[in-house]
């Protein structure tokens, strides 16, 4: 191919970009920069405390345990079946006790096999939202 391109130009730009519209355009994307973080960083502001005044606070156990002797950090399974075994056990014994879950609103556990006693005999518990939508076909429903 020759020199010069498909329209009679050369292969390159012979000329520099301008200074004076170059500034300018790079003042603008600055300029909306700033005033996207103007206008986003106090709207992050106020959604994050919306969000931390609605959620209740995390339940949480805490066990001091330098008191116990384990260190901090993760610790390395050195049996598998026997830390399942533990596991299991754990599990069981919150499925077959009595216990609080939330103390502070009255939330507690029963024994798996109580709680399945009870709902045997007296059925689960209807809701208002189930009966609520039961209600409103009937009443505006086609006539």
């Amino acid at each position: 191919m020759s020199e010069r391109g498909h329209h009679g130009h050369g292969a390159y730009e012979k000329t520099d970009a301008l200074f004076g519209p170059t500034l300018k355009a790079g003042l603008y994307i600055l300029g909306a920069m700033f005033l996207t973080a103007v206008v986003v960083v106090p709207l992050y502001r106020l959604f994050l405390r919306e969000e931390t005044a609605a959620q209740r606070p995390a339940k949480s156990e805490l066990r001091d345990r330098a008191s116990t002797g384990e260190p901090a950090g993760p610790r390395l399974v050195v049996s598998e079946p026997k830390a399942l075994a533990e596991f299991s056990s754990r599990e069981k014994a919150l499925l077959s006790s009595y216990g609080w879950v939330e103390k502070d609103r009255g939330i507690a556990r029963i024994p798996i096999d109580e709680a399945m006693r009870i709902v045997a005999e007296r059925g689960l518990p209807a809701f208002k939202a189930a009966e609520a939508s039961k209600a409103a076909p009937a009443a505006g429903g086609p006539r």
